[in-house]
């Protein structure tokens, strides 16, 4: 005797295999990506945090007011930020510094950064911005350095003579003259203007007078 045999399930449905399991596992896959997508818990949160030494000091990024140190701003693209930090008893500081890209920012890595990786990227760049006391005036050099400046201007040399003004033109004797421009017989010494010319108003023609209607004896009763 041999044992029993396995017997292959039958096709009824013309060949085609029923995947109701697996297409379900794969729309819930696709429906959580989905609403991952939608609640924003992917992307790139990129931002400046910049220190300083002196608390309160004021931060600007590309003329653009920010805040008090520690100052926090977001950015959109990598590359040159000009970055002031100022005080009203420090010296101002100024710097050009360059964000270069990380790699997850070039394609095709940034639409998976950006878009489907699930997870929020955190891109924080620290910069730290010192300041200096400010250098108050010396007395004693001002007077100095004014004492220079007015000794430097008694040692000037004179300046120079102004140009003697240029002669008028002496008219050749040998050049006639032009002639003078012809006037009117009106405008000569004695002469009296001619009236200025009178305009007529045009007069509108008679109108016709209205026709009569021919006479109708009254009928007497």
């Amino acid at each position: 005797m041999t044992g029993p045999r396995s017997v292959a399930p039958i096709d009824r449905g013309g060949g085609c295999r029923m995947t109701t399991g697996r297409v379900g596992r794969w729309g819930l896959a696709a429906a959580g990506l989905a609403a991952l997508l939608a609640a924003g818990c992917g992307g790139v949160n990129r931002r400046f945090v910049v220190e300083s030494n002196v608390p309160n000091a004021q931060v600007t990024i590309d003329q653009r007011r920010v805040g008090p140190a520690p100052a926090y701003a977001p950015f959109e693209y990598y590359g040159k930020y000009t970055i002031t930090v100022s005080h009203p008893d420090y010296q101002t500081n100024t710097q050009c510094v360059d964000v270069p890209a990380p790699w997850y920012a070039y394609p095709p890595f940034d639409l998976f950064a950006e878009v489907f990786w699930p997870h929020r990227i955190e891109d924080v760049r620290r910069l730290y911005v010192p300041l200096e006391p400010a250098r108050r005036p010396d007395v004693g050099e001002l007077v100095t350095a004014a004492d220079a400046l007015r000794e430097r201007g008694h040692n000037l040399p004179p300046p120079p003579d102004p140009a003697p003004p240029k002669p008028a033109a002496v008219p050749d004797p040998g050049v006639p003259p032009p002639p003078a421009p012809a006037l009117p017989p009106w405008a000569a010494p004695g002469s009296v203007p001619p009236p200025p010319p009178t305009t007529v108003p045009p007069t509108r023609p008679p109108s016709a007078p209205p026709p009569t209607s021919p006479l109708i004896p009254s009928v007497q009763p």
